[in-house]
């Protein structure tokens, strides 16, 4: 019986793997970010409230560093390694890790050092009395985690990248919690009040960047490494550039939170201002739920579009979309349906009218099934290193349709206002479907300069591609040894994990056998591997093939290597597998392999 091809089986499991598990990190980075919030509400009232408010636009601020210098950088980092320029990667990786250290404890010091005029400009000052001392303890811990929390995110996102999903959605839920549990522990039983938020807060992003750093350090089947080799500030432009492009979504979010604020005040007084604190503490959590679905599926992106594979990109944006909205769908429900629960996670006792909060939150949620896409786009379009219509989403989320639909439904009353939430998503959504149609998908290539296909094990079926492979190669003017050497490389990879899995040994062992290409033939059991193979037909005459299969994790080049190293000269003589692959390896530009998403991966340039 003929088995047939799973041409989605690579990007289903990967995303399996590395996206479905990321709510729970978001819950628990939300949580985290909430705490303080919910936690001094209950415990100190108003004042402490007041205090953290009064910080608040600190968070903002390193909000737009922590993302403009980990986001844009990973992106280059992962496309860079996709197409086998390691060095230039870890380059750029050792650039931003070393800008985020300079950045973030040049914010801590500064805030520390000048720490009066600080709170000044925050807004508060002596007269404020016992407000002003809760500011003042509450900033001190703040300012020193705030560079930890930089490295972090940095560290985080070059991880994921890196075949690091599961760890490094492991530290930052680790960190959110941590921080959850440390911040409660100090208020409530040892009396530290908000200086007891503000250190859990320093203390679990301590950890945990300390965590990533020495995972780093330590792991052996990671590519992600220290050096003193850097690129370039000039080089560093484009990443920059693609992180900020977004980041600048926490700018935009301060100036809509000053105008909607005032104009609930005018409409509702403090109860109305109550309300959108509400609205604004549940928006942070459905953000961060949609984020972390986009961003654990930036490497995914990446991936595929350093490799050109289109069909396969689009399929990992089409299973992301379909999560994001699933997740809307149900967070809509859920408040539709129970709004009490808003009772429980807020503590909505001295809200006059909590019906206000119910109507408020219920339109919110529906805004969210858009806000998911929206936010979806936005890390897709920075993946492509898109950074205009990245921007796009981020500037009309807020500022370009925010704003303006505020002023417009203000005059129709408080229940009116509402609306600006799903109709600037929606509004949002349409404009950037619309300017996408209008200029059309950035593609980094032709994609008739890009042959993709996914094949079994099968010595017909290998034969078979062999044949288009390098049809396509001469339609594009591949010459002799090109061509040759094309052949060589699949047929001998392919050659190899076959009898890797057949063998259900070390890979090693299937070398013993001399002949092994000529034993192809014989092979009638066994599970098949499946390989994915992308060939992209560069200017200049270059040609980069990119392969994946999902045999045993083995790098064919080096093991023959070694195992030629191994033998004495008459026996490499008859290896011919071995002396293949490295007379293949010879003949390409470029090499790099990795076990990604648990996926042998490989990068050739001819």
């Amino acid at each position: 019986m003929t088995q047939a091809i799973d041409h989605a089986y690579f990007t289903r499991k990967m995303f399996l793997k590395s996206v479905l598990p990321a709510p729970l990190a978001a819950i628990g980075l939300a949580l985290a970010e909430m705490g303080d919030t919910i936690l001094v509400g209950h415990a100190i009232g108003m004042d402490g409230l007041a205090a953290i408010g009064f910080v608040s636009p600190l968070f903002l601020v390193a909000s737009f560093f922590l993302f403009g210098l980990s986001m844009g950088g990973a992106i280059v980092y992962s496309n860079l390694m996709h197409t086998g320029e390691k060095e230039k990667a870890l380059g750029v990786f050792n650039f931003f890790l070393r800008l985020s250290a300079l950045i973030g404890f040049g914010i801590a010091a500064g805030g520390i050092f000048c720490q009066e005029e600080l709170l000044h400009f925050l807004g508060t000052d002596p007269e404020d009395g016992i407000v002003y001392e809760m500011t003042r303890s509450y900033l001190f811990y703040i300012l020193l985690g705030i560079p930890f929390e930089i490295l972090m995110e940095v560290f985080c996102s070059y991880l994921r990248n890196d075949d690091a999903d599961a760890f490094s959605i492991a530290i930052q839920t680790a960190s959110g919690v941590g921080n959850l549990i440390l911040s409660a522990l100090l208020l409530f039983f040892f009396d530290w009040g908000v200086a007891g938020c503000s250190f859990g807060f320093f203390f679990s992003n301590f950890m945990a960047a300390l965590a990533a750093f020495a995972y780093i350090l330590l792991r052996s089947d990671g590519e992600l490494a220290l050096c003193r080799k850097t690129i370039t500030l000039r080089e560093a432009a484009k990443p920059l550039r693609l992180g900020f492009s977004t980041s600048s979504e926490y700018v935009f979010d301060a100036i809509f939170t000053l105008v909607f604020i005032h104009m609930l005040a005018d409409m509702a007084g403090t109860d109305g201002v109550a309300v959108f604190n509400v609205i604004e503490n549940m928006a942070l959590l459905f953000v961060f739920l949609f984020e972390f679905i986009g961003k654990t599926s930036q490497p995914l992106f990446s991936t595929f579009f350093a490799e050109c594979n289109f069909a396969e990109l689009r399929r990992v944006f089409r299973y992301a979309l379909a999560y994001s909205l699933l997740m809307g769908v149900l967070a809509t429900a859920l408040v539709t349906l129970c709004p009490q629960i808003l009772n429980l996670l807020f503590g909505l006792e001295d809200v006059e009218d909590v019906s206000k909060v119910y109507y408020a939150a219920r339109v919110f949620c529906v805004g969210t099934i858009f806000m998911g896409i929206c936010l979806l786009l936005q890390n897709y379009t920075q993946s492509e290193e898109d950074e205009k219509s990245a921007f796009l989403v981020v500037f009309l989320r807020r500022l370009g349709t925010g704003i303006p639909l505020a002023f417009l439904l203000q005059p129709y009353g408080f229940y009116a206002l509402w609306m600006v939430y799903p109709l600037a998503e929606l509004l949002t959504l349409l404009t950037t479907f619309l300017y996408r149609r209008r200029r059309g998908a950035k593609e980094s290539i032709d994609p008739s300069r890009v042959y993709a296909a996914s094949f079994l094990g099968r010595v017909e079926d290998v034969d078979a591609e062999l044949d288009k492979l390098d049809a396509f190669a001469a339609s594009r003017g591949a010459d002799k040894r090109q061509r040759y050497t094309l052949r060589l490389i699949v047929e001998e990879v392919c050659g190899f994990m076959a009898d890797a899995n057949r063998s259900h040994h070390a890979p090693a062992s299937a070398l013993a056998h001399p002949c092994a290409s000529a034993e192809r033939t014989e092979r009638g059991s066994g599970e098949l591997i499946l390989t994915q193979l992308t060939l992209i037909a560069k200017d200049g005459g270059e040609f980069q093939l990119h392969l994946r299969n999902n045999g045993e994790e083995a790098d064919p080049f080096e093991i023959s290597r070694k195992h030629l190293e191994s033998l004495s000269q008459p026996a490499k003589a008859e290896d011919f597998q071995s002396v293949l692959l490295q007379v293949a390896k010879t003949r390409a530009r470029q090499f790099l392999y990795r076990n990604y998403h648990g996926f042998n991966t490989m990068t050739i340039t001819i």
